[in-house]
């Protein structure tokens, strides 16, 4: 309730409270325990098979999926691309492994996960990271083939402002791939400002229900790296921030009454 109460009232407050929380998670000595930041996302109750993993990536299966599903629908061939709130880069890394555009650039707020991204990934061509802000983007107009956004806008203070700076970069043809939740009753709104950017809408889908049957099945990882990592007077508020409900039976997942939505939208 708290939280909602901040999103819809106070919404500079809660991005200035969830950045100190980000932030805090930097800190810790997460080593590669956790690579995303996200969600997760899964369509194998649906009947559809997961995708191909090595042996040790099947940590991050969920993670991974749902940057496969945000990056699949689009040709990525000697693509440019730029991710903004890149995080601590696994799904930069995933989309580079798995898609080979010519370069993916990722950037975030956090100059401690920009260290440790150039740390974890600074052997691999074309894979570069930097500190930037998501509504100040410092690149050229026309530079990139493809803008990715996963999980993380709902936590900009102006939203316009980033649709703007994405439509500025975005080369003509260019895609912009986004993934994010809003509360039901703001996702008309967050539609409408969506369709205002002038892009071109060619896919979008509610991904509610998958992410939720994702966040099930690694509910006991989330748990584990919350109750090993974060300290006890803190783990209430960190099991919220991972969707776990630290008062239910299990510590069942939810999305706080949000609804899960992914679009590909191109530049004309």
């Amino acid at each position: 309730m708290l939280n909602k109460l901040l999103f819809h009232h106070f919404p500079n407050i809660k991005s200035w409270l969830t950045r100190l929380q980000y932030e805090f998670v930097s800190t810790l000595n997460l080593k590669k325990d956790v690579l995303f930041m996200n969600f997760g996302y899964t369509s194998h109750h649906q009947g559809l098979e997961p995708i191909a993993l090595a042996p040790e990536d099947e940590i991050h299966r969920y993670p991974m999926q749902l940057y496969h599903h945000v990056a699949k629908h689009i040709d990525w061939s000697n693509a440019a691309a730029l991710e903004v709130s890149s995080g601590r880069g696994g799904g930069a890394h995933f989309i580079m492994n798995t898609f080979k555009p010519k370069s993916y650039t990722g950037v975030d707020f956090s100059t401690r996960a920009v260290d440790f991204c150039r740390e974890q990934y600074g052997d691999i061509q074309g894979l570069d990271f930097h500190q930037g802000n998501a509504e100040a983007l410092n690149f050229p107009d026309n530079s990139f083939d493809v803008v990715v956004n996963v999980e993380a806008s709902l936590y900009y203070p102006n939203i316009t402002k980033f649709y703007e700076h994405v439509r500025r970069v975005l080369k003509p043809n260019g895609y912009f791939l986004y993934t994010d939740l809003r509360y039901e009753e703001k996702v008309a709104i967050w539609h409408a400002q969506i369709k205002a950017m002038g892009l071109k809408v060619i896919k979008e889908e509610d991904i509610t229900d998958n992410v939720l049957k994702a966040m099930e099945m690694d509910r006991e990882r989330r748990m584990q790296l919350v109750d090993k990592y974060v300290p006890a007077i803190l783990r209430k508020q960190f099991y919220h921030f991972a969707g776990l409900t630290p008062n239910s039976p299990n510590a069942l997942p939810h999305l706080d009454n949000r609804r899960y939505w992914y679009f590909v939208l191109q530049k004309a």
